[in-house]
């Protein structure tokens, strides 16, 4: 008779109580309204609220105990991650995925903006770059958005690959988003693991590094972020060079950008990485190019407007940020400011010592890394789910500092946002 590994026992003791609290937050927040579903200022409805509402709510001080208890299995789980069941692994990783899409839109409204998007084109006939939700106040989506005299400020091609959603009641849309965005991020995982093979390294700490992330789960998946279908492009886009496919990876990234521009930072690693860069920078100005025809098309010469609401969120800055952080532990004022010359002057020193090390044969994806988590450190305008841009670099990385950044840049956004869930 077999004796059971004890470590293997204790590692799946883990993942089934990392994939429990999972399941106690979704509930929890579907139950009752709270300040973990923002959008419940318009009605907290069976729709809305989702299939997890079996009437047991959770505390503020719970969510922030389950959340919690969620990163300290997932840092159990990273240290021993090379003895970790792959079964088990993967099945946890479906699991909390299917929670968090099952769940209701948490912490965030921004899905609504998409879909409001969405229905300013399809139903209302008008052009999202240049009108913002406050044109159409009498929508079905209207009362759920939070940012209402906001002109979009996705690519043309995430904007126009929405418009489908907008053709669907507000209860579709919504859930169908959720599902998309959910298998965007077990796609993320896929590659992670695929990208991991070509590299010849060990897939399952890659994935898990990436699937069992808690800003991800709760924030991307749960928020159902268009951050994941950019990164589902973005890592396709490595796949494909790493498979020898330079000109589909470079096409590919060019897409990704035109879902969401940051993605465009990791070109200049991929063609480094190229063995033919000009052939794979060319197909990637002829897709840029194709990509823009298509959005002057639809959009006219208000596609471009998103480049500007894009500065002016820069200039102002979102709640939290590391230039506000520093600026405030300075006593500099809470706007940042002052800092943020200083910050975007290092990003671009770091991002040239980057290149240079990637040129001369470092690491590329390290380098790719290096630079994604030094354009969040510098940015005024950061969101927790923009983690998602570096978990994967991260996670495909042999750099034990690039993830040691990247889970310290999670434990970042989630810090300075647990007194507010707290009030």
């Amino acid at each position: 008779m077999a004796v059971a590994n004890p470590a293997a026992v204790a590692l799946t003791a883990a993942l089934a109580g990392l994939v429990s609290c999972a399941l106690a937050l979704a509930v929890g927040a579907a139950s009752a309204p709270s300040t973990l579903v923002p959008a419940k200022k318009a009605g907290f409805s069976g729709w809305l609220r989702g299939p997890l509402d079996f009437g047991l709510s959770v505390s503020p001080l719970g969510f922030v105990a389950l959340l919690l208890a969620m990163c300290v299995l997932y840092l159990c789980l990273l240290a021993w991650a090379r003895r970790v069941p792959v079964r088990a692994a993967v099945i946890s990783i479906i699991a909390v995925h299917v929670i968090f899409l099952l769940a209701p839109p948490l912490l965030s409204t921004d899905v609504f903006n998409y879909l409001d998007y969405a229905r300013l084109g399809v139903v209302h006939g008008l052009n999202p770059y240049q009108h913002s939700p406050a044109a159409a106040p009498h929508d079905a989506t209207y009362p759920y958005v939070g940012w209402h005299g906001a002109t979009t400020v996705y690519g043309p091609l995430f904007t126009l690959g929405s418009y489908p959603l907008g053709a669907l009641g507000l209860s579709g849309a919504l859930w169908t988003a959720k599902a998309m965005t959910a298998l965007a991020s077990l796609g993320c995982t896929a590659l992670v693991w695929a990208c991991a093979r070509r590299l010849g390294r060990e897939p399952l700490p890659a994935a898990m590094f990436v699937g069992l992330n808690p800003v991800l789960l709760v924030y991307g998946v749960g928020g159902a972020h268009n951050d994941l279908l950019m990164m589902l492009l973005a890592l396709s886009s490595l796949y494909l060079v790493l498979a020898g496919r330079e000109v589909g990876g470079a096409v590919t990234i060019a897409g990704a950008a035109a879902v969401k521009l940051s993605a465009g930072l990791l070109l200049p690693f991929l063609l480094i990485r190229a063995h033919r860069p000009r052939r794979a920078l060319l197909g990637s100005l002829g897709a840029a190019v194709a990509l823009g025809a298509v959005a002057f098309a639809a959009f006219g010469t208000h596609a471009l407007s998103f480049l500007h609401v894009l500065s002016v969120q820069q200039q102002h800055g979102s709640l939290h940020s590391v230039p506000k952080t520093v600026s405030e532990i300075l006593g500099l004022g809470s706007t940042g400011d002052p800092v943020r010359p200083f910050a975007t002057a290092c990003f671009a020193v770091v991002l040239l010592g980057l290149l240079i090390y990637a040129r001369r044969g470092g690491d590329w994806l390290t380098a790719a890394g290096g630079a994604t988590l030094g354009l969040l450190v510098a940015t005024t305008w950061l969101l927790p789910w923009y983690v998602v841009w570096l978990l994967p670099l991260a996670g495909l990385s042999e750099s034990r500092s690039l993830r040691l950044g990247a889970l310290g840049l999670s434990a970042f956004v989630l810090a300075l946002r647990i007194p507010l869930w707290l009030q």
